[in-house]
């Protein structure tokens, strides 16, 4: 057995130890990366008449790919996709909501297989209306009805054979396309989303790494070869069978640190980083703000959504493009702002007296980008209130 490391060195970069490291300024920084992979199709391998894998075939096409945020992996992430290779256990990740619980599977299998990725990973998002059988294959039994009744007149659909009407999920996908060499990499996103039985549904899939199709309908087996790396995710919003939880690997994805945080910060807005050098501490100003804002809503009864990583992010998006457009929202105002907050013997009053701007675009009245924090009624009225008991 082969385990495959992750995070995995960038072939192209000398010295680096993630595919998402790029060379920029003479150091190495992870980079949000858009992928161009190959365009083709799968093609069925079977031997002795039955199906044994399904194979990639590229074509001379490549296609853009939506962009790959870097994942900054704790030790405790690097860890986990270690012991899942190791025991063959699919891994249920649990945190608070924006926490990078869905990115982490993506970020996987960009590092082993790079713009090859898609061949290798597959999603399967979850709803409400989900069963198990969606993930594992469909069968068209309409279409296959049609074709009956029409084969009288088109002789060319008498030729259709069973398996032209079974079509593979992202479990059955998985399942025929991992090998021990490139196991592949399947996402069950948001499974507290589905019914309570859904779960258990899938116990034999998960320990056997199998699923029979009806006599009726194809009447296959469909078996591994090499078992895919399984992310579960759950936003934990009711309980899971103690049976299910047996069978996965558990990792809870907390806050991160403030190291984490930089770094995080740094990789998916390294121009807004690079532009705020001349004052080192201004990530370190940033976090701590939003830190502060942070436990504000934790604090307050009146607002129950927690704030997460993706929030800081967007926080920080939105000042980093009127930075760059240097209109709008008052964005010269916003790093003069968070450095007379730490200042010793300063705070928001006084901030607001120093930074004089328009009542409309205060910050008093918007304290940097407030919308991205804010997401009930009551939390808004809130800090409206606040806001209007400042001198």
């Amino acid at each position: 057995m082969k385990i495959k490391p992750y995070p995995h060195p960038n072939p192209k970069v000398k010295g680096s130890i993630s595919r998402f490291e790029q060379l920029i300024d003479s150091k190495l920084q992870p980079s949000i990366i858009t992928p161009h992979f190959p365009d083709g199709k799968f093609e069925e391998v079977y031997n002795e008449g039955k199906l044994i894998s399904l194979k990639f075939k590229k074509n001379k096409n490549t296609i853009e790919g939506r962009p790959i945020a870097p994942y900054i992996p704790s030790g405790e992430i690097k860890e986990i996709v270690r012991l899942a290779q190791i025991l063959k256990r699919p891994i249920l990740i649990k945190g608070e909501p924006g926490s990078g619980k869905t990115q982490l599977s993506r970020a996987v299998a960009y590092e082993w297989y790079g713009d090859d990725y898609k061949q290798h990973y597959f999603e399967w998002i979850i709803k409400s209306t989900s069963k198990a059988i969606d993930g594992i294959y469909s069968f068209d039994h309409i279409e296959r009805l049609r074709d009956a009744q029409l084969s009288q007149q088109f002789s060319e659909l008498k030729d259709k054979k069973a398996v032209d009407y079974r079509k593979f999920g992202p479990m059955g996908m998985a399942f025929l396309t991992s090998t021990e060499e490139n196991p592949s990499i399947l996402l069950i996103d948001e499974i507290d989303k589905a019914d309570i039985d859904f779960p258990n549904d899938l116990l034999m899939e998960l320990d056997e790494r199998r699923f029979q199709i009806p006599e009726s309908e194809t009447g296959e087996i469909i078996e591994a070869e090499y078992p895919p790396v399984i992310f579960i995710t759950s936003n934990d919003e009711r309980e899971l069978p103690e049976a299910f939880l047996r069978r996965c690997l558990f990792l809870y994805i907390k806050f991160p640190d403030d190291e984490q945080m930089k770094r995080i910060i740094e990789a998916h807005l390294p121009d807004l980083v690079r532009s705020q050098r001349s004052d080192k501490s201004f990530v370190e100003l940033t976090i701590e703000k939003f830190k502060i804002l942070k436990k504000e809503r934790e604090d307050d009864p009146a607002d129950n959504k927690r704030v997460s990583t993706s929030e800081l992010l967007d926080w920080l998006t939105a000042f980093d493009y009127d930075r760059r457009n240097g209109k709008g929202a008052p964005a010269e105002h916003i790093h003069d702002y968070l450095k007379h907050f730490f200042e010793p013997g300063n705070d928001e009053k006084n901030t607001e007296a120093i930074i004089d701007i328009d009542k409309g675009k205060s910050l008093g009245a918007l304290p940097f980008y407030f919308q991205t924090i804010l997401k009930s009624y009551a939390a808004v009225q809130n800090q409206k209130d606040k806001n209007s008991q400042k001198p």
